[in-house]
């Protein structure tokens, strides 16, 4: 029987810059065993854990696939759920050392297998290439940052609108139906990663998938300042008092707050239609906009920094997708002179030291 897959991002493309959850891909407690994988651009890195993880979910094993923001039809990591061990690339800007050498952690150098004279003819555009790529996430991220001001500025209409009260008796409400009597007397735990990223191919989420296995899914429709964040944040102290484990799925745009929360113990979802993701998802709908008393809104001004908003957003959703541009050009600097029989062989090798985990 064939295993299950499920996506997520741990890193993203924020407001705040480059922001990484990639000490939540495994914990440490618990793994058997963590590669860390170096190498450069278009070295084999993702399409070597795309490999891994095909062949484990074949035998029925679970898999997290963990998706580069950058490029999300790239892996940063997959992780074989049941064996415990985890595939992690940990070049840049997402660099991950080993933190307990030899007891979990082990580094794969896929620069083993380049032709290191080869590079010499392209040194001079791998440096400039790198530069314009750095050069070029910095300014996506400034219209991020931009968007963002407006993003609270927008959210801040709806905010001076929100019944408190209103809020209150919502959170009553849904602590009572998702939480019933269950109590336990330890602390729950938690672990943070991302659903929803902003990528050259768009927003990109991942969080029908990720909810399949939830029997109850309440979905809080609304855009910002709507008290979605407040709902969520309620209900996720209310899980660790309780002492379940919860996912926690942070904004794409301001990763300070949470986009949606996910109590397996449960099989229960709390997740939210919004600004960003712009879906609609399937579960027991709550309208967050009943909260809003919209007689004190100027609605020609909320609607005009909607507008600014999204045009800064897509400004910056366009400046990552040039990144990607320039990203695919440097891995031909690499393809080039890359052993490909030996990436192979790594892989049996590899393959062949897992299955006996």
């Amino acid at each position: 029987m064939k295993g299950s897959i499920r996506n997520f991002f741990p890193g993203g493309n924020t407001s705040y810059g480059f922001y990484s959850f990639y000490q939540y891909i495994i914990d440490e407690n618990i793994a058997k065993r963590k590669i860390c994988i170096k190498g450069g651009p278009g070295t084999g890195k993702s399409s070597l854990m795309k490999n891994i993880g095909n062949f484990f979910v074949n035998k029925g094993y679970n898999i997290e696939y963990h998706h580069c923001s950058s490029d999300n039809n790239s892996l940063d990591g997959v992780v074989i759920k049941g064996l415990e061990v985890a595939l992690i690339d940990g070049t840049s800007p997402h660099i991950v050392d080993p933190a307990n050498p030899g007891a979990v952690d082990e580094i794969l150098n896929m620069g083993q297998h380049w032709n290191e004279e080869g590079f010499k003819q392209y040194k001079k555009s791998i440096i400039e290439t790198n530069k314009e790529i750095k050069n070029t996430f910095e300014r996506a991220y400034s219209f991020f940052k931009a968007s963002k001001l407006i993003h609270d500025d927008w959210s801040n209409f709806h905010r001076s609108a929100l019944s408190s009260s209103k809020l209150l008796l919502l959170e009553e409400d849904l602590k009572n139906k998702v939480f019933s009597n269950s109590l336990c007397k330890t602390l729950g735990s938690d672990r943070h990663i991302f659903a929803t990223a902003f990528t050259p191919n768009g927003i990109v989420t991942y969080i029908e998938n990720l909810t399949e296995s939830c029997n109850k899914i309440y979905v809080l429709n609304g855009g910002p300042g709507t008290g979605k964040t407040q709902v969520l944040t309620f209900l996720y102290k209310e899980a660790l008092r309780r002492g379940f484990f919860i996912e926690v799925y942070h904004d794409p745009l301001i990763p300070d707050r949470i986009e949606h929360i996910i109590i397996p113990e449960l099989k229960t979802a709390i997740i939210t239609s919004n600004e960003i993701n712009n879906q609609k998802f399937t579960g027991t709908q709550i309208f967050m906009e009943n909260l809003i008393d919209y007689s004190k809104i100027n609605k020609d001004e909320l609607v005009k920094s909607k507008e600014t908003f999204y045009n800064l957003l897509n400004k910056g959703l366009s400046v990552i997708s040039s990144a990607k541009n320039l990203h695919d050009q440097l891995e031909k600097y690499y393809v080039c002179n890359m052993n490909f029989k030996e990436i192979d062989e790594t892989y049996k090798l590899l393959l062949d030291r897992l299955l006996k985990y």
